[in-house]
């Protein structure tokens, strides 16, 4: 049973509306620990010293930050504690703007608004919001850190997207091998081709056809080393041989996906 991450209230003018966050993701992934092949005993790390290698207490640990090589600036916790976010428990909706404009790269972490106690608030903001087409942004702390948030309505219920700050995503313009793609000429017909076979591969979005192959294989060569049964380590498959003619590479691709989706 899924159990909330924050509890607390989102703030619409002078309504509250009682709410749970529930991660609405959740990552699944394989995770192997270090042994000591000879005792079979895990491996453990040690906060050393890069001067001599020696522990260091956590009595003599301080926080440090690099202002140029070498050079650090201490910082005291005590000094740090006004800056903290206070923990309050509101979600202030501050406005409300279109889902399309919203950058998908903006988006971060991803819950489940779920009503707490009195769920008639809810009901409400979540009924007024999918009528207009709107989104929410607000801005609430978890965890002692600041979050802006998108919250929108699906199918009567409330979903919130924290958002990554805009100094915190990258300007395309930033990466040399963007800015020289202006320059590129294609021709018609190669876009043409390049047209048909987006068409050709187009259809709804179904996530639940999409696997992480990688973890569900190393799954099961766990559970068969464990269950000490043999297990043949698959070959790789040899590299498809590089078609270096656009369009011919755009002609084989389309054949390819009307023959895949005539066999589908």
């Amino acid at each position: 049973m899924p159990r909330p991450v924050w509890t607390g209230t989102i703030s619409f003018g002078l309504v509250a509306i009682p709410v749970k966050l529930f991660n609405a993701v959740r990552r699944q992934s394989v995770s192997f620990n270090q042994l000591d092949e000879r005792t079979m005993s895990r491996i453990r790390y040690r906060k050393v010293s890069d001067a001599d290698g020696e522990e260091v207490p956590d009595e003599h640990i301080v926080k440090g930050y690099e202002v140029a090589k070498g050079r650090y600036v201490l910082v005291d916790p005590d000094e740090l504690e006004p800056f903290i976010p206070s923990a309050t428990k509101t979600v202030e909706l501050e406005e409300f703007v279109d889902l399309t404009e919203i950058d998908p790269v903006y988006f971060d972490g991803n819950f489940y608004v779920a009503p707490d106690a009195n769920p008639k608030p809810y009901v409400l903001l979540a009924k007024a919001m999918e009528e207009s087409g709107k989104v929410a942004i607000g801005r609430f702390v978890m965890r002692n850190k600041q979050h802006t948030a998108a919250i929108r309505a699906v199918d009567g219920r409330l979903m919130m997207s924290t958002l990554a700050y805009a100094d915190e995503v990258v300007e395309a313009d930033d990466i040399e091998e963007l800015t020289t793609i202006d320059d590129v000429k294609v021709k018609k017909a190669e876009v043409a081709m390049a047209e048909s076979l987006v068409d050709s591969l187009s259809g709804p979005f179904e996530p639940e056809k999409y696997h992480d192959e990688y973890r569900e294989q190393v799954l099961e060569l766990i559970d068969r080393k464990s269950k000490g049964e043999e297990f043949e380590v698959p070959t790789e498959e040899k590299e498809k041989p590089k078609i270096v003619d656009l369009m011919a590479a755009l002609e084989a691709s389309v054949s390819a996906a009307k023959k895949s989706r005539k066999s589908a």
